[in-house]
């Protein structure tokens, strides 16, 4: 790759799986990972001057975001900070930023899937900072990417898929949302897309803008559920099938928390770039056997 790339959050599980991805195609991106003090604004330009970039992908807050779904304001508040001199240190020296963000710009009331053309209308605290952060880069440069994902499933035993896994293995009723939806969308298909991104920005393709992405197909998280554990029943991972009580979307923790319709069409990033969605299902195997593994080191 000709581009010289600087990834912010290369210990982050997402990170990790660009990297390996990366790395399994001989392209070389320079990584910095979280410091022991955390991600403070005034250890960025050391970083830009040593690797020179031309482009940026922050994920320095991506379990916060993605995972842990952060809602303290006094946390945002170092996230927006931080993200903030990204994105000028980019304009000031002509770099790429690559922003993640999500469906969480969108207040979840449409009945399908949402488009890059929406208006955004986020209706908690971590889809305004991203939201905001969406408009600064915009306003920054017009050479920018920005990547909208979903629900991003990974290994780490407090994000998304291990809360849920827990209460599978608690052996008490599941209470969980059938209005709830969203694309289930393992950490390394989002790697893969991350990857292809860049790659076709390399080529000099005319790709800047805003893309969403999420595995096919939407899914409500009750039936989510009901996947993983027929996965586990079926690698006896699990031996009784728990029991499932449907409940209204604002009944259950997340009300209020995240978009009740998560839910991304993926028609941009495969008309422009080529980037086919791929079936969460058929990855669902791995992303269990992943889990395990973790769990058991």
């Amino acid at each position: 790759m000709r581009m010289r790339v600087l990834l912010l959050g290369g210990e982050s599980r997402l990170g990790r799986s660009l990297l390996a991805q990366a790395a399994a195609e001989s392209i070389v991106i320079e990584a910095e990972h979280r410091p022991p003090g955390g991600w403070l604004p005034d250890l960025l330009e050391p970083a830009i001057d040593r690797v020179r970039p031309d482009l940026i992908i922050d994920l320095a807050f991506y379990h916060e975001q993605f995972q842990l779904g952060e809602q303290d304001p006094l946390q945002l508040a170092g996230q927006h900070a931080f993200s903030e001199r990204v994105i000028e240190l980019c304009r000031d020296r002509d770099i790429v930023p690559f922003l993640l963000s999500s469906a969480r710009v969108f207040d979840g009331a449409k009945v399908g899937p949402y488009a890059e053309k929406d208006e955004v209308s986020p209706a908690d605290p971590l889809g305004q900072l991203q939201a905001a952060l969406e408009d600064r880069v915009r306003e920054a440069t017009s050479r920018h990417l920005i990547l909208r994902l979903s629900w991003v499933l990974d290994t780490s035993p407090e994000g998304l898929l291990g809360r849920l896994l827990r209460l599978i293995h608690a052996g008490e009723p599941l209470q969980l949302a059938e209005e709830w939806r969203g694309n289930p969308t393992p950490v390394e298909d989002a790697a893969r897309v991350m990857l292809a991104l860049l790659k076709q920005l390399d080529c000099e393709a005319p790709l800047h803008g805003i893309y969403h992405y999420g595995s096919s197909e939407p899914s409500s998280w009750i039936s989510f559920a009901a996947s993983l554990v027929q996965e586990l029943l079926a690698t006896q991972r699990l031996e009784h099938d728990p029991q499932v009580q449907p409940i209204p979307f604002q009944a259950q923790a997340l009300a209020g928390k995240e978009p009740q319709n998560a839910s991304l069409a993926s028609r941009r990033i495969l008309m422009a770039c080529g980037v086919k969605p791929r079936p969460w299902r058929s990855q669902l195997g791995a992303l269990v056997d992943a889990m395990d593994t973790i769990n058991h080191k």
